[in-house]
């Protein structure tokens, strides 16, 4: 099995694309998605193969990790950013911070007033301008646990490995599960971008440029 969405009919899914050069280690039992979680989840919405997941153990909880990184260079004066994400933002509005040099680590949490779903991948947020100040395409963020100075990552799991395959949520699935990689090789610029510190906590995972 690599993974399944459960519901009114089960599916199998195929990444959209190859990510994987090499898979060594699988936790194929994998876990479960959190149901209350998946049922926020919109029809349609892709978990994509590759994204960082926390497993708390075989065939326990499973919580994807999301990232966002930034597409274009960011100016003091802009009053928007559009950032690569697996994971659309709260459309009303939030908080996010550039990704902690450690796991666990502070960061300033900055407000976002609304967020879209561009469709392509890609989200944009509307900010104060300066709010982030400026920062260079590439440049990790995530959800913020709160605004202003010590703010945290709001996801605090650690991960154990990448998703094997897509996780695709269609009508009438109610929960979905997944197989977890914690040994093998990713073409990481097929991915959005994992910070330092979360790959150094899966050391059987080796990132490396598509060709």
């Amino acid at each position: 099995m690599s993974f399944n969405t459960y519901g009114k009919n089960s599916k199998d899914f195929g990444a959209r694309y190859q990510v994987w050069s090499e898979v060594k280690g699988v936790k194929h039992s994998g876990g479960v998605i959190d149901a209350t979680a998946f049922a926020n989840y919109p029809v349609g919405a892709v978990i994509p193969a590759g994204t960082p997941v926390a497993l708390g153990s075989a065939g326990g909880s499973l919580t994807p990790i999301y990232f966002y990184e930034l597409k274009t260079a960011l100016t003091s004066a802009a009053t928007s950013a559009v950032l690569y994400g697996n994971y659309p933002l709260t459309a009303g509005g939030g908080a996010i911070l550039v990704v902690p040099s450690a796991i666990g680590g502070t960061g300033t949490g900055v407000a976002y007033s609304a967020a879209v779903d561009n469709g392509d991948g890609t989200h944009t947020i509307t900010i104060v301008a300066n709010s982030l100040g400026t920062a260079a395409a590439g440049t990790i963020y995530a959800e913020a646990s709160a605004t202003g100075a010590s703010a945290t990552v709001k996801n605090t799991a650690v991960p154990k490995g990448l998703l094997l395959h897509d996780i695709v949520k269609e009508e009438g699935d109610v929960f979905a599960t997944g197989a977890v990689v914690d040994e093998g090789r990713i073409f990481e610029d097929r991915i959005v971008a994992i910070p330092a510190a979360y790959k150094a906590a899966m050391p059987g995972i080796k990132f490396e440029k598509g060709i």
